[in-house]
């Protein structure tokens, strides 16, 4: 155990030395097995010390980016400001809806043009992809002949495929170009390998270990190719009667595969090396509001390891795109212009990219391309991180929230005011109020207020509750029931219509609940993040809100189905 354990450590020394290492680097510097240091790598995740990643792992809260397969790094740019101020273009892949309606409808109304890349975004201009049910069918065609040619059974799929519209086409695509060679064929077993390696990596293993009979093996991306490929040599299975299939062939990590020739024997390549450019000269189109159609299909190709070398070059440092390629007129889909200075073309001074999963090698290589191309125009690329604009948005819509409730609170008021993460928000703009009394039971707030001479501040008292930082309890509640207020700004953690108002803590429940029976008016305070969730204790019928203040994400049909109830409904000017 203590030789585990001393591993493990040297483990995440390694990693914060070098930013980024791969499962072999790792196994190589430990001197053990692949496959122990996996299980090291999802005991280290766990516990929250490292960051797994396609192939490898990176140190915990590392800004390291691997474009080239070694230790280069590029620094995840975070600006000051929001989206909206620091882009001149967005470069976007679609996320999640809520990221999806929040985040770009709000850079679509800065009128900042947005370009979709792999799949269709509201709003865009343009989208910059591969056309993937073609490319898959024709991935699909080539699996056919091979199996034809090498096995004396019919092909069983095993389809790794993901719930996104492009990659759904990739999986229709590949089983439709499968059956053009074999018409007959229905033993597909399509599972979502949710993107990920190690989900890949168990449904492989879990696959083949009942349907041992499973010979194909198609992929959406590398990451879940990899997987699977490393599944099939844990269980030592025959590569003479078994090939995995990936959409992407995105970096190094599959091109060697294909060269090694075990288990992937064909892929259907992307080509990030066109990519990239095609969407640099989208963004530069759009900036100039050139017309742009609805897509831009990029190049695909299935490559082997007979004709790999025809697209790229082996060197020490990886695998290099063939320059003379990228010239060949028509590959990329956009007209590009000779590097340097473009007469009478206004460039955009930053182009964003939105990077949902940075462990993948397609977007490593297809931000190197990009970063290349904008380069020879001057142009700024920014990697903008998924989850903290997304927190950062939300937090924005906060903030105006909390900003638009001090807004209602008028002159001689008797307020109440809640804890949750709007409450320091909102003591802060009542900072420009005057003739005030407020009422809190949240301490934030009250150390916020407490030196404002124009405010009356009155504590309900009670136990302290550390996490929550407000005062909780029978005292608490006794002094509400002593007190009368004209508002109360209330939070909660949960809304649905079903469960009303819900949240997590039963004291801070019953306070809650003591303030709506305290108030004349109850004012609730809520972004789009909060609804259709429920926490665990009922605070309330929805009917007790009079007026509840959110952001402009929620939709309107919710907006209106809360009208219906008699809630007033007020959106931040966000």
């Amino acid at each position: 155990m203590a030789l585990v354990e001393e591993r493990r450590q040297r483990i995440v020394a390694l990693l914060s030395e070098h930013g980024f290492l791969s499962v072999r680097q790792l196994s190589e510097l430990c001197q053990v097995s692949e496959m122990t240091i996996r299980r090291d790598l999802e005991y280290l995740e766990a516990h929250q010390l490292i960051q797994r990643t396609f192939g490898g792992a990176t140190a915990l809260q590392s800004s390291r980016i691997d474009l080239a397969g070694g230790g280069l790094g590029k620094e995840l740019a975070r600006s000051e400001g929001s989206l909206a101020e620091r882009l001149d273009v967005l470069v976007a892949t679609s996320v999640t809806p809520n990221f999806d309606r929040l985040l770009l409808e709000r850079v679509g109304r800065s009128q900042i043009p947005i370009i979709a890349e792999s799949l269709q975004l509201p709003n865009a201009q343009t989208m910059v992809a591969v056309d993937n049910y073609v490319a898959a069918r024709s991935l699909g065609v080539w699996a056919g002949n091979y199996a034809r040619q090498n096995w004396s059974v019919e092909p069983f799929v095993l389809d790794l495929t993901y719930f996104l519209a492009n990659t759904q086409a990739r999986s229709r695509g590949f089983i439709a170009g499968l059956r053009e060679v074999f018409p007959q064929v229905d033993r597909v077993l399509s599972l979502n390998a949710q993107s990920r390696y190690d989900a890949a990596y168990q449904l492989t293993r879990d696959a083949l270990l009942v349907h041992p009979e499973i010979n194909l093996v198609f992929a959406i991306n590398d990451m879940v190719a990899w997987g699977a490929i490393q599944a099939c040599r844990d269980l030592n299975l025959d590569p003479a009667q078994l090939i995995v299939l990936p959409f992407g062939l995105e970096g190094d990590t599959l091109k060697d595969a294909l060269v090694a020739g075990q288990y992937c024997r064909a892929g259907l390549a992307m080509f990030p090396e066109l990519v990239g450019p095609a969407c640099v000269e989208a963004a530069i189109a759009a900036y100039n509001q050139v017309p742009l159609p609805t897509e831009l299909i990029t190049p695909h190709a299935v490559l082997t390891s007979e004709n790999l070398s025809e697209w790229y070059l082996r060197s020490d440092t990886g695998w290099r795109f063939r320059p003379e390629i990228a010239q060949t007129g028509g590959l990329i889909p956009v007209e590009v212009e000779h590097f340097g200075e473009r007469h009478g073309v206004a460039m955009p001074g930053c182009i964003g990219i939105i990077v949902p999963f940075m462990e993948h090698e397609w977007y490593q290589n297809l931000v190197a391309a990009m970063q290349a191309h904008a380069n020879h125009y001057q142009i700024e690329i920014e990697i903008v991180d998924v989850d903290q604009s997304l927190k950062d948005e939300v937090e924005l819509s906060r903030r105006e929230i909390a900003r638009t409730a001090a807004n209602m609170a008028e002159n001689g008021d008797v307020i109440l005011i809640d804890g949750g993460p709007m409450a320091t928000y909102l003591a802060e703009a009542l900072l420009e109020k005057q003739d005030l009394t407020v009422i809190t039971n949240a301490m934030p707030v009250f150390d916020i207020l407490r030196a404002h001479a124009e405010i009356i501040l009155i504590s309900t008292g009670g136990a302290y509750r550390t996490s929550s930082q407000m005062l909780v309890g029978p005292t608490a509640e006794g002094a509400l029931r002593e007190l009368r207020a004209d508002k109360v700004f209330l939070q909660v953690a949960g809304i649905t219509f079903d469960f009303g108002l819900s949240h997590t803590h039963i004291s801070e429940v019953t306070m809650k609940q003591a303030m709506i029976r305290s108030a004349r008016q109850v004012i609730l305070l809520a972004d789009h993040t909060l609804f259709q969730q429920e926490a665990t204790v009922q605070v309330a019928p929805l009917t007790v809100v009079n007026q509840l203040i959110t952001d402009d994400a929620l939709p309107a049909s919710t907006r209106l189905d809360l009208s219906k109830l008699g809630i007033q409904i007020i959106l931040a000017n966000i």
